[in-house]
């Protein structure tokens, strides 16, 4: 069965797999999961296969997709095959099929825990899956192993009646994909500032030039600041040159590096930065980058929505009022909007959220730079919750290719 673009199902860049005897389907979609989980795991997968592997990525379907993931996953060269949304939902509902190796496994990576375990029933292989909260406690059965993100979630689910013997601790593979954090900046006169204004084009269309107001304000009370942005990969082109020229319009004497290959590498070189909540946030904190997390009321229109929810606050006429009032009374509920904070129980980094003029938010950026003793006190938290070995990639990859490679041979 040839792919969905028309290529044969089983070549990519770089070697070919002319007849696997083994495949690892990845199951999965959106930015964050793609980055921080399907990339490092795809690569530990190609260190520790042999040439008679094969990978397979299936973009499922999300609401926290830009439509670019495709073309970004294609673009790694990881994959034998990359199956897009549509004939993922396709052959979900049984109306295509999807040929595979004889001992192949399906690896859920985010997204609904439905739609892996109907993919691999479709392909009468087992599954399993990344856990780094307790969701899948109550799915637990149709996963044959679950891989825990940290000591506390594999804890909780045997606590809430998931088999140990099904459990895995592993740690974050995100940890694998970002590196080990480098020593702080040296105090300089010229403070580098990081701005991640997300990886949606309607968000970054919006939060980017928010942002730019807020740096402008802080370069007329610290004018030797560097503003650097950090660009997605997975931002249409279009989206990103419009913000670049209105920035460059509205705002010509804000210096802006636009930062779009290694975004690793700036954020190391960075005192602070300056985020929205998301999956960039524990990215930061595995480099151990100091942080503030910004919430302005005023982008929660924008704000995607866990669940089914979301395609029902799509609807023309009812979705923006609606949907900011059930994420205003959910910030109300919620004790930290940070995964880092989250994940801690403690505030590791700042929160701000509420309604702010932009010299409101620039006098607290300001005070946070001048501030090294504070800046390095986030510092020390992050490495001390954050700051272990990585490994979990290749711990996931090796575990799940041990279970593909237990199956009768079709």
């Amino acid at each position: 069965m040839l792919r969905p673009d028309g290529q044969s199902p089983l070549r990519r860049r770089g070697p070919t797999v002319a007849t696997p005897v083994s495949e690892l389907i990845l199951a999965g979609n959106g930015p964050g999961e793609l980055r921080g989980w399907v990339m490092p795991i795809a690569r530990a997968a190609r260190t520790a296969a042999g040439d008679g592997t094969a990978l397979t990525m299936v973009l499922t379907p999300s609401q926290f997709a830009t439509g670019r993931e495709a073309q970004v996953v294609r673009g790694w060269g990881l994959f034998d095959r990359v199956v897009d949304v549509s004939e993922a939902v396709r052959i979900a509902l049984g109306l295509r099929r999807l040929t595979h190796a004889g001992q192949s496994v399906v690896l859920h990576l985010g997204g609904d825990l439905w739609f892996s375990r109907r993919l691999a029933r479709r392909l009468r292989v087992p599954a399993c899956a990344l856990a780094e909260t307790t969701l899948i406690a109550r799915r637990h059965r149709g996963f044959a192993r679950i891989f825990a993100a940290s000591p506390a979630v594999a804890t909780a689910l045997v606590e809430q009646g998931v088999p140990t013997e099904k459990i895995v601790p592993t740690g974050d593979p995100r940890a694998d994909m970002i590196g080990r954090a480098a020593p702080p900046p040296a105090a300089e006169t010229a403070p580098t500032l990081s701005v991640l204004p997300g990886s949606r084009d309607r968000l970054f269309a919006f939060i980017a030039p928010y942002f730019m107001t807020v740096a402008d304000r802080l370069a007329a009370q610290m004018p030797a600041v560097k503003v650097q942005v950090i660009v997605s990969e997975f931002l249409s082109g279009d989206v990103l040159s419009t913000v670049q020229r209105r920035v460059a319009r509205e705002w010509p004497r804000l210096a802006v590096t636009w930062v779009t290959g290694d975004a690793a590498s700036a954020l190391r070189s960075s005192d602070l930065a300056v985020t929205i909540p998301g999956t960039n946030t524990l990215e930061l904190a595995y480099l151990a980058v100091p942080f503030a997390v910004v919430v302005d009321l005023e982008m929660l229109r924008l704000a995607p929505v866990e669940g089914a929810a979301e395609w029902l606050l799509r609807v023309p006429g009812l979705g923006a009022s609606l949907k900011h009032v059930m994420l205003e009374r959910r910030l109300r509920r919620t004790s930290f909007v940070a995964l880092p904070n989250a994940r801690a129980g403690r505030p590791l980094v700042p929160e701000w959220i509420g309604r702010f003029a932009p010299e409101d938010l620039a006098k607290r950026l300001a005070e946070l730079l001048a501030d090294r003793g504070r800046r390095m006190a986030i510092r020390t938290g992050l490495l001390a919750t954050f700051g272990g070995p990585g490994g979990a990639a290749r711990a996931i990859a090796e575990s799940a290719l041990r279970l593909a490679a237990a199956q009768a041979p079709a």
